[in-house]
């Protein structure tokens, strides 16, 4: 293993540690209140190491949250652009939600970071999704107007099956999504 690959694993693991670290102290309190030496100490690093990767506590979550919202939004969002498996990719997603349900519910927790808003951001290309696979003949405010409508909708029954802790399958809360989705589209659900 070349020097390149050691120092890249080394900060791979320091990286991991912070963000446990992070992550445990988010369950306790609000981020505002988490100081860079309480961060290092459950870590086990020294703040220089921590500084020379982060500039704050919030660096570091919005890092855990860009991971996060890569493995989950995006790769959904790619789907529907590419006319793919909307409802595999739907529920590989939420898959990867239930792994992560701690860190995804101190998420939605807004007073750690704001997931919806960074969720909406993405929505544009799933509105456009929906406009197109709505009928013809339908005006073209209505059809923003139900896209609109789908779009939270299905944001906020994200939201609520993660904050009840996943009690449906991925499975079922994809198929439950893409089912009242495609009634509002007029499809009876996506493939």
């Amino acid at each position: 293993m070349g020097q390149n690959q050691k120092a890249g694993l080394r900060v791979e693991r320091t990286k991991k540690r912070v963000h446990e670290a992070l992550l445990e102290l988010l369950r306790k309190g609000d981020i505002n209140r988490i100081s860079i030496r309480e961060l290092c100490s459950l870590a086990e690093i020294n703040r220089t190491t921590f500084y020379n990767h982060y500039g704050s506590q919030y660096d570091v979550l919005n890092e855990m949250a860009e991971e996060y919202i890569r493995n989950t939004s995006l790769d959904v969002m790619n789907e529907i652009a590419s006319g793919r498996n909307i409802a595999g990719a739907l529920k590989e997603a939420l898959i990867y939600t239930q792994d992560h349900l701690s860190f995804a519910q101190i998420l939605l927790d807004a007073g750690h970071y704001d997931l919806m808003g960074y969720l909406l951001k993405y929505m544009p290309r799933f509105d456009e999704m929906v406009m197109r696979n709505l009928p013809a003949g339908i005006e073209e405010d209505e059809k923003r107007a139900i896209a609109v409508f789908t779009e939270y909708g299905a944001v906020r029954l994200l939201k609520e099956w993660i904050m009840a802790g996943c009690l449906k399958s991925p499975q079922e809360e994809a198929e439950l999504i893409l089912r009242i989705a495609g009634r509002e589209i007029g499809n009876e659900g996506w493939d």
